[in-house]
């Protein structure tokens, strides 16, 4: 008699594995994502040395690395250097570690933290600066393409600035704040943009001497500016011509200062006139303001009794001279470049 009893058929144990596998696969895919990009974050750091070196600074980073992986990005340069131009300056400058990171879900957003502190020296010896602080962070959003917002956050600042011939002077604040961002009311050809600085409790000896007027300043100051296009990828002086040929404006919508039982608030518009000195008008408001300002040398004559307290005047910048009001204050425009 034949047994035809069918034996069960063996599992395929490969069905075991195939999760494994597209683990596997996925894991080497992203590793393969997270190099890659890492790759462009390394071009894009050396595009920025690439226009640095543009405006006439040479940055050097000995110790560059690349971390974060699997989920985030970080690039860290010790100790970064440069030579080079501040403003009209030519100098040897250094700043302290910089961590930069971005998450590989979210990377639009970049996140910078700096070491303390930010050192210059000019060549010819005329100036020795120092910025020091607690805390800086940096953070940088990318929209389509496009600048979302950039903002900058210090937590205590103290600079020190050490000129030739001079006494040495030193600035101390609770906190700074600067943002930028495209301006959403505005058309893309008017390349307009939201610029926002905020001072906490600046002490300044040298302003105390100077105004009279004792105790730390808050400041805020909030614009808008038009043409920002024009100025990009350029030296300060070019960026500026460049500025002012394209019709560039500054719409002042506050600025504040506050010192002790003094006050300031304006608004108006300013821009560059043909000698590149500033121009325009501003709507200004003095509160406790006539010590300061007779202090400072100018005669305010009949104003300077009873109301000169809370003035309601407006600021004319013509042709390198300023006005308030009735007054020609002796004050000479000098061109900015």
């Amino acid at each position: 008699m034949t047994d035809q009893t069918t034996k069960p058929p063996r599992p395929t144990r490969w069905k075991l594995y195939l999760p494994l596998a597209a683990l596997g696969v996925a894991a080497v895919g992203w590793s393969v994502f997270w190099n890659v990009a890492a790759g462009m974050t390394q071009t894009g750091l050396d595009n920025w040395f690439e226009q640095e070196r543009a405006l006439g600074r040479q940055w050097s980073c000995p110790s560059r690395s690349v971390g974060g992986y699997p989920f985030r990005l970080e690039v860290r340069c010790a100790s970064p250097s440069f030579t080079g131009r501040v403003g009209a300056l030519e100098g040897l400058g250094s700043t302290g570690d910089v961590l930069a990171a971005a998450n590989l879900y979210n990377p639009s957003l970049v996140l910078a933290e700096v070491g303390s502190p930010f050192v210059f020296k000019s060549r010819d010896g005329s100036l020795d600066l120092s910025l020091a602080w607690k805390d800086l962070r940096v953070s940088h959003r990318i929209r389509q393409g496009a600048l979302d917002r950039h903002s900058l956050e210090i937590e205590a600042p103290v600079l020190r600035v050490t000129a030739k011939e001079a006494a040495p002077v030193t600035f101390r604040a609770d906190g700074f704040e600067a943002h930028l961002r495209p301006n959403p009311d505005r058309d893309a050809a008017a390349s307009a943009f939201d610029f926002a600085v905020k001072l906490t409790r600046l002490d300044a000896p040298v302003l105390d001497v100077a105004t009279g007027v004792a105790g730390p300043v808050d400041a805020l100051f909030a614009a808008t500016v038009l043409q920002v296009d024009a100025a990009r990828a350029a030296s300060a002086p070019q960026a500026l011509e460049r500025w002012r040929l394209a019709g560039g404006n500054v719409e002042v919508r506050d600025l504040k200062f506050a010192k002790g039982d003094t006050r300031v608030e304006a608004s108006g518009a300013l821009r560059l006139d043909d000698a590149h000195r500033l121009a325009g008008r501003m709507d200004l408001q003095l509160t406790g303001f006539a010590p300061v300002l007779q202090r400072m040398g100018f005669n305010l004559g009949p104003l300077a009794s009873g109301g000169a307290n809370a003035l309601r005047l407006p600021v004319n910048l013509e042709r390198g001279r300023a006005s308030i009001g009735p007054l020609h204050l002796p004050v000479i425009l000098s061109p900015l470049y």
